[in-house]
């Protein structure tokens, strides 16, 4: 049996699980002060979706990583892949998440225009009066969290199993033959999940291209996430003989690729939408070109794809963690900016503001679910391994060269 990676007791996980906890304090107390004194229950509602979508995103996109993997048989990403596994650990508690959200659903101060009396007299509403009810949407948020709950326990829980087998790979066997719904089941269901939480809340305006760029978005910001663990970890001596330039190499690639299959997904439903000149679709950016918006929309282009486009183009450059660490820092930030050029013109114009609103309070829903994402990725290095040590195709990550 190969020797469990065991990291609970390493300064590094401490340093994640204390500054997590800081950030856990800090945001609820902001988000609290955003209800109190900053805006009302609609300015925090919007703050904590925007926060909790960015979080809860990323970590069911690091269980479709891993079940990607698994499903192409992949062998250089075995000495990763628990990376990503640990930090999915708010997937669980996914439907704990969706409880304000829903509760908010019933308040005068929704968030979401659809539930609200004016929907009532509303002919674009009252038809789509079938789907984007309340009842429906509780339904559906319920499915969600348990579809991903049950995708944890299997990929996720499998590949755990697979740590006290040695010789016998049964729970990666498993696993090569559950990846492929597990994937389905994810593709359908982010893509919802997000037409819900997020294209929802302007109920007049819809995209078919929409669940593909919130997914560019999440595996982008998820690739970031793996990468600045994996640099973290191995400038910490503790991966050292499993993790090898061509990983950062690849990971370098992966950011690099899903940079610019954003921007291709991000163009074209601009562009559809330009051409078209429908005035029921170009209301979103007509919303989001003016009134200091358009500021966002320029920072995602230089930032979402011209900054990470021009660093990671070369291929040196992507076995430099010094700059593999500052284009993935600069990708997480400009997810933000995505999620929150989303959000925040919707959440501004039900409660009234035309004007941009962006302030303080815009960040603290993103500093309480970073925390908990830190927390809880902390919890999951102390309970497990940090590497998948006794993964049939691990010695092929090992050796891997390009």
């Amino acid at each position: 049996m190969s020797q469990l990676v065991n990291l609970g007791s390493s300064p590094l996980i401490g340093k994640i699980q204390r500054y997590g906890m800081i950030l856990t304090v800090l945001g609820a107390v902001g988000l609290g002060a955003a209800y109190a004194v900053g805006g009302g229950l609609q300015r925090m509602m919007g703050d904590y979706l925007l926060g909790f979508w960015y979080f809860a995103g990323i970590s069911v996109t690091m269980v479709f990583f891993s079940a990607l993997q698994y499903l192409t048989r992949a062998g250089w990403s075995s000495s990763i892949r628990r990376i990503a596994e640990n930090f999915a650990g708010m997937v669980p508690f996914m439907l704990v998440g969706f409880l304000p959200v829903i509760i908010n659903l019933f308040s005068h101060s929704s968030i979401y225009e659809w539930t609200h009396e004016s929907a009532l007299t509303d002919p674009i509403l009252i038809h789509k009066a079938g789907y984007l009810n309340t009842q429906f949407l509780i339904i559906r948020l319920t499915l969600y969290a348990l579809l991903w709950f049950g995708m944890y326990r299997v990929i996720v829980g499998n590949s755990i199993k697979q740590d006290t087998m040695p010789g016998d790979h049964r729970p990666t066997e498993k696993n090569w033959t559950l990846a492929a719904p597990m994937v389905l089941i994810y593709a359908l269901s982010i893509s919802f999940c997000s037409f819900d939480l997020l294209m929802s809340l302007e109920p007049h305006w819809f995209s078919t291209m929409f669940g593909v760029y919130t997914f560019a978005g999440h595996f982008v910001a998820a690739i970031s996430v793996i990468t600045l663990m994996t640099v973290a970890l191995y400038r910490g001596g503790h991966l050292k003989g499993y993790i090898r330039d061509e990983h950062f190499h690849d990971l370098g690639k992966l950011m690099f690729a899903f940079s610019v299959f954003w921007t291709y997904i991000a163009f074209s439903q601009y562009f559809i939408i330009w051409y078209a000149n429908l005035p029921e679709e170009t209301v979103y950016f007509t919303a989001r070109t003016s009134h200091g918006w358009q500021y966002m929309g320029i920072a995602l282009v230089i930032m979402h794809f011209i900054v990470p486009f021009m660093v990671l183009l070369r291929q040196d450059v992507k076995r430099k963690t010094n700059i593999l660490v500052a284009a993935a820092i600069i990708i997480l930030i400009s997810h933000y900016i995505d999620l929150a050029w989303i959000i925040l013109p919707a959440v501004g114009h039900v409660s009234g503001s035309e004007g941009m609103m962006f302030g303080w309070q815009e960040l603290t829903g993103w500093i309480f679910f970073a925390g908990l994402f830190m927390m809880l990725a902390a919890r999951a290095y102390k309970k497990n391994s940090a590497m998948a040590v006794n993964d049939p195709v691990l010695a092929e990550s090992k050796e891997y060269v390009v």
